[in-house]
């Protein structure tokens, strides 16, 4: 079956608003080649683009795993030479992330230092969170550094290795982190002495900070510095 024909009226009103709707598409296509002609080229705005926010690193221990004390002999040259491995995530906005060692962090010493010693460590380059976990590894020679052997068994042997992130590292504040907010940490257990003796501890006590002077990079008193006296 054939559709029936347009009425007159219709097929008279059809070509008119064609030819409206050439016209209307001619003066947009005139308009848009005469802004190219004008320039030389159609310049289309960028969208805005912000930066990401720069994060706190976040450290991951790889190797050794922190729940396993580390026996260092001290008798043994080789064996004095630890490396420590772990993992950082954050979005660093081209800053690298400093790094630092503590030995016994947390005890605080007669000149006001929150570590017993501090050994110094190589940055880590700049990332971003979308870049995922940055694997590194940090070395303990204790051929080079020397460790606390005060004291009397256990707590002559017991000793801990802190490995500290941040973006900034102020010396002004014992070398801790300028901004506690910006700041991550894992602490391995070390025990220095021959694990077939006998008298060598397998494990060693927690911080006790009601019996020990304690003393941490987040406190603000380190905004006064660290003396060295």
């Amino acid at each position: 079956m054939t559709a029936p024909p347009c009425p007159p009226l219709l097929r008279a009103a059809l070509p008119a608003a064609r030819t409206r709707s050439s016209a209307a598409l001619a003066r947009s296509l005139g308009a848009a080649a005469l802004a190219v002609s004008a320039t030389g080229c159609l310049v289309i705005s960028p969208p805005a683009y912000e930066p990401p926010e720069k994060t706190a690193p976040v450290l991951t221990a790889v190797f050794p795993p922190p729940y396993r004390p580390v026996h260092i002999d001290l008798l043994n040259p080789l064996d004095k030479i630890k490396d420590f491995g772990a993992t950082v995530l954050s979005e660093d906005n081209g800053e690298p992330v400093q790094i630092a060692l503590y030995i016994d962090y947390g005890r605080r010493t007669s000149n006001k230092y929150p570590y017993r010693r501090s050994v110094d460590a190589p940055s880590v380059a700049a990332g971003t969170i979308a870049g995922g976990q940055r694997p590194f590894t940090r070395t303990l020679d204790l051929n080079i550094e020397s460790i606390p052997n005060d004291g009397v068994t256990p707590e002559r042997e017991c000793h801990t290795l802190t490995m500290m992130a941040s973006h900034a590292l102020n010396e002004n504040k014992c070398n801790c982190p300028d901004d506690p907010d910006d700041m991550s940490w894992i602490t391995w257990q070390l025990i220095t002495c021959d694990p077939d003796e006998p008298t060598c501890p397998t494990s060693c006590p927690a911080l006790d900070c009601e019996t020990t002077p304690c003393l941490f990079c987040d406190d603000p008193s380190l905004a006064e510095g660290c003396t060295d006296s």
